[in-house]
Order: structure tokens, then C-alpha cells, then sequence
């Protein structure tokens, strides 16, 4: 599996309005939603939030993490949603959330999830990225960077 494609122009919210943990919640789930993934959004935001009360979905440095099953998707889904301002995710370090990832995964693959969030983590712990992603205009330009990064060019060829 490649990164770009889970997370391309499709399936990243740049930017992120949500200025709260449960604003930038609903904002993904309608998202997903928007795309025809899902029906309805009540039930998964009501899991993913009672989850995150008992393990906080913010992993540090600036990224939080939501991913849950669902019976109506076929195949691990996800939307990535930027905020440049960061949103208060009561991370460990103190930081804000800027990078706010959401999956879903069918109820036959629990465990894909681990595989995209690694696949991300490896991105965004590449020098430079996640400040250059916080520089950008538009989700063009994080698929752009994404591409560039998963085929070993010059990163930053786009700006």
C-alpha cells in the first residue's frame, strides 16, 4: 500500500476549519460522509469519542490519530485534515494538533489502520515535511509532496 493512495486530493481537508477536538471530529466524519462512504455520521462520532476519553488520539508532536471499523466500508478509508492554527488535542508535550488523521477500516480488517498510520508517520517524520505542509495553499500541493516523497524525489520540488 502506497500513502498516496489513502491520502491524495480527495481525501485531504486543507485547511481544516475545526478550531475544537470534536469540531475537527465531525468535520472528517461528514467529509467521509460528503464522498458517499458513509450514510451517517452519529454513531461513528459517538464511538470515536468515547474512545478518545480513554486513550487520547493525540500521538505528540503536533498529530493526532482517530481510526475505527465500520460495516459499510469494503476497504481502509482515511481523510487528512491539515489546521494550520492546530487544534487543543490535550496532547502529552503540549503541542497542538495540526495533522489530524481519521480511518476507517472494515469490520474483517481491524488492524489496517496500523499499516497507514506508519506509513504516515514515516512522512511526516521526513525532514522539513511537516512544517513545509503547514506552508502550503491548497491539498494539491500535499499530494504533491506526498507523490514526491513516496517516489524518493526532491520533496520540495513543487514550491
Amino acid at each position: 500500500m502506497k500513502l498516496s493512495e489513502k491520502l491524495n486530493n480527495k481525501t485531504i481537508i486543507y485547511p481544516l476549519q475545526a478550531t475544537s477536538k470534536q469540531d475537527a471530529l465531525h468535520e472528517l466524519l461528514d467529509y467521509f460522509q460528503s464522498l458517499e462512504y458513509l450514510t451517517a455520521t452519529t454513531k461513528l462520532f459517538s464511538y470515536l469519542n468515547s474512545k478518545d476519553k480513554t486513550f487520547n488520539s493525540a500521538s505528540g508532536r503536533g498529530v493526532a490519530y482517530h481510526y475505527h471499523t465500520s460495516i459499510e466500508v469494503k476497504e481502509t478509508l482515511a481523510v487528512l485534515g491539515i489546521s494550520k492554527q492546530g487544534i487543543n488535542y490535550n496532547a502529552t508535550d503540549g503541542l497542538m494538533c495540526h495533522f489530524i488523521l481519521l480511518i476507517l477500516e472494515p469490520t474483517n480488517h481491524p488492524n489496517s489502520h496500523r499499516k497507514l498510520i506508519n506509513l504516515f508517520q514515516n512522512l511526516i517524520n521526513h525532514s522539513n515535511i511537516k512544517s513545509k505542509l503547514l506552508e502550503l495553499d491548497s491539498s494539491n500541493e500535499v499530494e504533491k509532496i506526498i507523490e514526491n516523497w513516496e517516489n524518493d524525489d526532491n520533496v520540495f520540488d513543487i514550491l
